[in-house]
């Protein structure tokens, strides 16, 4: 209190500068008319600016807290899906029993960082070991599959991408089944290859290529893209694929956690060390 007693007797004619203009400036505008008009029609433009600055700011925020509800909704519509459950029918003469179990689950995370530009193409998300995400999991957006998890900290994980020369996946013609291995030459972020493709497959401009369980990495028919053109090479088809993910355009993407993978990984690896 004292400092403050101190400066106001400091600037005490600085102070009792500022109070005079500003009850002038009252005086002018109270009992002059064009000022007063003119003074309204300032201070209406402004508390409009400020209203409008204002809104925009709680409409961003508004709009992120909206986004994220509906990234997590899409997540638990991820998890109902048919393809995310695994089938356990029994089909044999009079006995017809289904019932269908959880095998995916889908776990919501933000971009934070993605490259497009490099042969080894990377992104990195706001989710790690904490949150579930392991190495090796599956990554998916709305529009398609995304790449895989490669490493994961407390609280972040790095996605690689469809975009990286070593990525891999087995990916088929919805229609038909046949199927190939899609991977990425480097050159277009929008085009990918399908490789391996039987000569007697039957391929179309605009067939939709989806996921299939061959890979045991994806959830099936989760859509890569459509035929942009193909030919021959070798004894087998190959195939330019327009991906239907715009890697330049991922805000949020879906960790997939298959509750099946290691049973099945398991049994796998014991049959390859019988065969060997």
């Amino acid at each position: 209190m004292r400092n403050l007693f101190a400066f106001i007797e400091k600037h005490s004619y600085v102070l009792l500068f500022i109070l005079l203009q500003i009850i002038s400036f009252i005086f002018i505008v109270s009992f002059n008319e064009p000022q007063k008009s003119r003074f309204g029609v300032v201070s209406t433009a402004f508390q409009g600016r400020i209203y409008s600055i204002t809104q925009k700011v709680n409409k961003y925020f508004f709009l992120e807290f909206a986004n994220h509800r509906l990234v997590e909704e899409n997540a638990r519509l991820y998890a109902n899906q048919i393809y995310s459950k695994y089938d356990e029918s029994i089909n044999s003469n009079k006995v017809i029993d289904t019932i269908y179990d959880q095998q995916y689950e889908y776990i919501s995370a933000k971009v934070l960082n993605n490259s497009t530009n490099k042969l080894q193409n990377y992104i990195t998300i706001n989710k790690g070991w904490k949150h579930g995400i392991k190495k090796n999991m599956a990554v998916i957006c709305p529009s398609g599959i995304v790449g895989v998890v490669v490493r994961t900290s407390k609280n972040f994980s790095l996605i690689m991408t469809v975009l990286n020369s070593q990525f891999k996946v087995s990916t088929k013609f919805k229609n038909s089944g046949f199927y190939g291995s899609l991977t990425w030459n480097g050159k277009d972020y929008k085009i990918a290859t399908l490789e391996e493709i039987p000569l007697h497959a039957i391929i179309n401009i605009g067939d939709t290529l989806v996921t299939n369980s061959y890979s045991n990495l994806f959830p099936s028919e989760i859509i890569v893209g459509t035929v942009e053109s193909f030919y021959q090479a070798d004894n087998f088809f190959s195939a330019d694929v327009l991906l239907s993910t715009d890697f330049k355009r991922i805000d949020y993407v879906y960790v997939v956690r298959d509750l099946y993978k290691a049973e099945r990984n398991n049994l796998e690896s014991a049959v390859e060390k019988w065969t060997k």
